[in-house]
């Protein structure tokens, strides 16, 4: 009965079933992170380490501590300052059609997590002033994951899942979409990759220029 009201509060605001997960080689993938003031604590997200350093999650959540680096494009991704405790994943594009599992956390701070697919399709935000080409899958998501990772069967991070449709259904006019029940997104590695090396070569000129006006 404990389990059954747990899951219940758990899956509030999501696109399908997500189970607890328990597997420690799959919930060290993911932390929480959590909203700073004026809502200190009251949101929870979910983040990945990138390096050593840095992690990345959602820049949806508002008012998270020690952001480093905001997509160039607008698009759903910020970069941490965060020190990694643990392992950093392995990080790899996505191959179309392969199996995944959403994972994150829930506004509960328990693990969940979803299985499904890549679909070979793209979204983009109806009304975003990103045009940013995010990746899709079928796995379900809730709220509390968003910045959690999206992990292959070979435990390697494809992406960070960023948000769902709840209510969705295959545009007759996609017919790459046909049989796909579920439409979650995520940013894929590509993008993330991409956001690095802007972000390192910004902070190195920053240095640079530093330097420079140290030795002047």
């Amino acid at each position: 009965m404990k389990w059954g009201m747990l899951l219940f509060l758990a899956l509030t605001g999501c696109n399908g079933w997500v189970s607890p997960e328990t597997d420690p080689n799959i919930t060290d993938h993911y932390f929480s992170v959590f909203s700073g003031p004026p809502l200190s604590g009251v949101l929870v997200a979910s983040a990945v380490q990138w390096n050593a350093d840095y992690a990345v999650t959602a820049a949806h959540t508002p008012f998270l501590a020690n952001q480093a680096h905001r997509c160039s494009t607008g698009c759903d991704l910020l970069f941490i300052t965060h020190k990694a405790d643990g392992r950093i994943p392995r990080w790899r594009e996505f191959r179309p059609g392969e199996a995944v599992t959403a994972l994150g956390s829930s506004s509960l701070l328990i693990p969940m997590s979803a299985e499904g697919r890549v679909w070979p399709t793209s979204f983009v935000k109806p009304g975003s002033g990103s045009r940013e080409r995010y990746g899709v899958h079928d796995a379900a998501i809730a709220k509390g994951m968003s910045g959690g990772p999206l992990i292959a069967r070979d435990g390697s991070v494809l992406g960070i899942n960023i948000g769902y449709s709840k209510n969705w259904s295959a545009p007759a006019n996609r017919p790459e979409q046909t049989g796909m029940t579920r439409l979650s997104v995520f940013v894929p590695y590509s993008v993330i990759l991409r956001e690095w090396r802007l972000f390192e070569a910004r902070t190195a000129k920053s240095a640079a220029h530093s330097l420079q006006a140290k030795n002047q």
